[in-house]
């Protein structure tokens, strides 16, 4: 993980996938996802995904070295480093 980025939370997903708060967000706000209940103790969130399918989401401070924090003018996002660049574009 990188240190002293200013992400608000980070979050590990059943799909085996990471998410920043402001993905967890954007996510909700297009309807890309419902949400479906949020526990508090210990924070977790499950949401239903676009396809239907279920995700929990829970908190980490913990990412793999594979992945990489990338933050722009629309906010912090989460990049699999492992994964190829759709339509064979450059990554931002």
């Amino acid at each position: 993980m990188m240190p002293d980025v200013p992400v608000k939370g980070l979050y590990e997903g059943s799909n085996g996938r990471y998410y920043t708060h402001w993905q967890l967000r954007w996510r909700l706000r297009t309807d890309r996802w419902t949400p479906c209940m949020r526990q508090r103790d210990p924070d977790r969130r499950l949401v239903e995904t676009s396809d239907g399918s279920l995700l929990l989401l829970t908190p980490t401070d913990n990412l793999p070295a594979w992945i990489e924090l990338r933050i722009d003018d629309r906010g912090a996002r989460v990049v699999d480093t492992r994964r190829p660049v759709p339509n064979g574009s450059l990554p931002k």
